[in-house]
């Protein structure tokens, strides 16, 4: 049996998209830490010019 976990991507007022971002990031890797098969969350779709927040957050994130 396969354990997911799901969570929404949205972001709560008064924090940014990339601090919920970064968020969901540390839930991903406790996730895996604790076992879980995969891990899947809601999008969030806004624009800044010609890239979304959260392409935004992922490439700040894995770039250090």
């Amino acid at each position: 049996m396969d354990f997911i976990l799901m969570t929404e991507g949205d972001t709560p007022v008064g924090l940014t998209h990339e601090h919920r971002d970064r968020e969901l990031i540390e839930e991903v890797l406790l996730a895996e830490r604790v076992g879980f098969d995969a891990f899947g969350r809601s999008e969030q779709h806004v624009a800044l010019g010609a890239t979304s927040v959260a392409a935004h957050a992922a490439r700040e994130v894995w770039n250090g």
